[in-house]
């Protein structure tokens, strides 16, 4: 393993189905940020001569963002599904063992002005338990 460039990566969507089974990259996406934060309760009691916290569940969610191609809506109609789809993130496809996958609930934004190419932007939120590395 080495520390390779983002200009490999991949987002890929399946929203027909709940598992990877037709995943195609979405195009003219040029980043992604996944967030794996872990909710913590306090559980300082008295006495305690500091804070003191368990560990809860992974809160696993992130964004998605490039540049608006009419010739792919896939953001577009995965934020309209009532249902989640599967979502991949890939690093860098030459490695492409390592990835991270699940079920998603995805949001879309368009932002969209006079001085540049618009751009489309995306939130994603785990809708069921996922893979990692």
């Amino acid at each position: 393993m080495s520390i390779k460039t983002g200009r490999y990566g991949q987002i890929l969507w399946d929203g027909a189905v709940a598992s990877p089974l037709s995943m195609t990259q979405i195009a003219s996406l040029d980043a992604w940020k996944l967030s794996l934060k872990t909710d913590y309760e306090d559980v300082s009691a008295f006495g305690d001569d500091n804070k003191v916290y368990v560990p809860g569940l992974r809160d696993i969610s992130g964004s998605v963002s490039g540049f608006w191609n009419s010739a792919d809506l896939t953001l577009v109609q995965a934020s309209e599904q009532p249902t989640p789809g599967w979502l991949r993130l890939i690093p860098n496809s030459t490695e492409s063992s390592f990835l991270f996958e699940g079920l998603a609930y995805m949001d879309a934004d368009i932002d969209c002005s006079a001085k540049g190419a618009p751009k489309i932007t995306g939130t994603f939120k785990a809708a069921g338990p996922w893979a990692t590395p």
